[in-house]
């Protein structure tokens, strides 16, 4: 992308904000903000064998985690309905 040397890095950062998400609603993605007891959720994870110990204290890996699961989830219910 081109730019003056003097465009501000917050503009820079909210155009790259932006731009992703202008990427994820062409490729049919959505962010979905959820709220839940932390330590309930990481101890789920870890008892169903979804993740490691380790692997949870990268919010990346728990959140591919959740995010794999509410696909299945949700690809199961779409299939079971058709």
């Amino acid at each position: 992308m081109l730019r003056k040397p003097d465009t501000p890095k917050h503009v820079l950062a909210r155009r790259e904000r932006s731009r992703r998400a202008r990427q994820r609603a062409r490729e049919g993605l959505a962010v979905f903000a959820l709220e839940a007891n932390r330590d309930d959720v990481l101890l789920a994870l870890i008892e169903s064998g979804k993740l490691t110990e380790a692997e949870t204290a990268d919010r990346r890996c728990v959140n591919a985690a959740l995010a794999k699961m509410l696909a299945e989830w949700a690809a199961h219910w779409r299939d079971g309905l058709k």
